[in-house]
């Protein structure tokens, strides 16, 4: 057998692949395509003498599934993996609303959910294992046998090695050998920071009393709502969470039941599911369209509101409005480190980078000397394996090939292996829920929120850890303040007036003349009526605060605000 691979559409993201499985036995040539995203035309791609055997479908984003309706030919059918199986129609059916994707009934037609291995030719079959990345996403190890042998392609997809909504990440301890590994090389630096930085700015406004609307595409928004709901059982301090529209669906069709969230696939009046402290999340991840702009629209003048986009970086945020409006970009890859820890760990005789823009796909070439890496950006057909031996790239020099064949030997001598289904791990949602392991800093939420629920239901009070960290004689009411200039919203509490009997209460001790804890200047602050059941603090002159910052609040007696050590100003009450 001759196996080759060539990229099906590298000018429009790399992340599909079609191999050919060619033996001088079969008239016609199966070949097998590895998701079927934007720009891929199998009428360019395959010969009059081959025909697609089989799709393989690694996770329902539009940039791997985009051309599946197109791509169907020859009766072959669509793996998938089961979690991925289950979300397809939906997912499907929203994204014809949008995009143009095709005759989709015709996927549903020939889909076929995996949970073992499946024969796509003779000699060839293919297996789904986690990937992390999105929920049910799949990576797909292939297995292809000759002359007694049974060697091993693994397809990462889009992958990470935490957990996501409860699904593994990527496990190197398969009981395969990986002789080629295809790698989608985006990655991401600091993914887990800025989920931890969305999430803390979501239960901060939340629990400040807010109505927060989180928009995301539907799988990124169930799996800030896994987190979300697991994160305040962790706390023991309950944030509700409303899933609206789509990803109330996928919640649904992947069997979720998560502590304190609750789906709402249809809604007639978008404030039935705006609380005030609590959190709805829809899609799509920019609020102009859906349950998303519905469910805006319904906060937009609401200066107590608060809404948090988490997009993926190719749409504009909205980025003014009363209500308080925050982004963030949250894409769920790996840094660089973990695709090498990746390629040490299965020490494969062949690396394929792809699935990366240009420059992401230059610093492979050459990364890994002791393996033949194949970091191209073309539609070149490149061969691999040729009768019974694995092949090396053609601009390698020999002597170069025979270093990487004798370590190979050595290391792994004839590579003979063949692992059973029952070895492998499954694509299944973990039983138990691990914070830590999804990316979250657990640490940083439970020294700010840990109590019981309802702690700070008024308003936001000053956590253990900073009350102690308090000078003697001191006591800090805390307050987060946004930027009044854009937001118009500072901190919000659900009762003007039992805010103000907690903010006296807690300042009795408090030391007159003094600037608090924190030893920075006094500033001075008026009160706003917000509407009903909401009061703001506005800065007044020029303050040097960043979003975020925690400042001490003193209330005088006749209700006006004002800095430690100033009169009230008469005017401002």
């Amino acid at each position: 057998m001759n196996l080759s691979y060539q990229h099906a559409n590298p000018s429009t993201g790399g992340g599909s692949y079609l191999l050919r499985f060619r033996e001088d036995a079969r008239e016609r040539t199966p070949c097998l395509l590895v998701d079927s995203g934007s720009g891929v035309d199998l009428d360019d791609l395959l010969a009059d003498d081959e025909y697609l055997a089989a799709v393989v479908l690694t996770h329902a984003h539009l940039d791997h599934y985009a051309t599946l309706a197109d791509s169907l030919r020859d009766g072959a059918p669509v793996y998938a993996a089961e979690p991925t199986a289950n979300v397809l129609a939906d997912v499907l059916t929203e994204g014809e609303k949008n995009y143009d994707i095709g005759a989709t009934d015709s996927v549903l037609d020939r889909l076929e959910p995996l949970d073992g291995w499946a024969t796509v030719v003779p000699d060839v079959e293919v297996f789904p294992v986690p990937a992390g990345h999105a929920p049910g996403a799949a990576g797909f190890l292939v297995r292809f046998r000759a002359d007694s042998r049974a060697n091993h392609l693994l397809f990462t997809g889009d992958f990470t090695s935490r957990r996501v909504a409860g699904y593994p990440g990527l496990d190197t301890d398969l009981p395969a050998n990986v002789d080629a590994l295809f790698v989608n090389v985006s990655t991401t630096d600091d993914f887990e920071g800025t989920l931890s930085e969305s999430l803390f700015t979501v239960t901060e406004r939340a629990t400040a009393g807010s109505s927060v609307l989180v928009t995301a595409s539907a799988l990124t928004g169930l799996h800030v709502a896994y987190l979300l709901g697991h994160l305040g059982d962790r706390l023991d301090k309950s944030i509700p969470v409303t899933l609206a529209g789509q990803v109330a669906k996928l919640y649904a069709d992947l069997g979720y039941d998560v502590p304190n969230v609750d789906p709402v696939a249809v809604f007639e009046d978008p404030s039935d599911l705006l609380d005030r402290g609590g959190v709805t999340v829809a899609g799509p991840e920019v609020p102009n369209e859906g349950s998303a702009r519905k469910l805006f629209d319904a906060i937009a003048d609401d200066a107590s509101a608060t809404l948090v986009q988490l997009t993926g970086g190719a749409t504009d945020p909205v980025e003014t409005a009363a209500s308080t409006v925050y982004d963030y970009q949250l894409v769920n890859h790996p840094d660089i480190e973990v695709i090498d820890d990746l390629v040490t760990a299965f020490d494969p005789i062949h690396v394929v980078a792809g699935h990366g823009p240009r420059s992401a796909l230059r610093q492979f070439r050459g990364r890994y000397d002791q393996r033949f890496v194949w970091a191209s950006d073309d539609h070149r057909e490149q061969t691999i394996y040729v009768d019974g031996r694995w092949s090396s790239p053609p601009w390698l020099s020999e002597p170069a090939v025979q270093s990487i064949r004798a370590r190979d030997w050595r290391s792994n001598g004839l590579r003979v292996d063949d692992a059973e289904a029952d070895d492998l791990p499954r694509v299944t949602r973990m039983q138990a829920a691990d914070l830590d392991a999804e990316g979250l800093d657990v640490e940083r939420f439970e020294a700010r929120f840990d109590g019981p629920t309802g702690e700070s239901a008024d308003f936001p009070v000053a956590d253990d850890a900073a009350a102690e960290a308090e000078p003697e004689g001191e006591s800090t009411a805390s307050k987060t303040v946004s930027d009044a200039a854009e937001s118009q919203s500072d901190a919000v509490v659900e009762d003007p007036e039992a805010f103000r009997r907690a903010v006296l209460d807690r300042l009795d001790a408090l030391e007159p003349g003094s600037t608090g804890a924190t030893g920075r200047d006094p500033y001075r602050a008026r009160v706003v009526e917000a509407g009903e059941d909401a009061t703001l603090l506005r800065l007044l002159g020029d303050a040097d605060l960043d979003h975020g910052e925690e400042v001490s609040v003193v209330v005088s007696d006749s209700g006006a605000a004002s800095a430690p050590g100033e009169e009230p100003d008469s005017g401002e009450k």
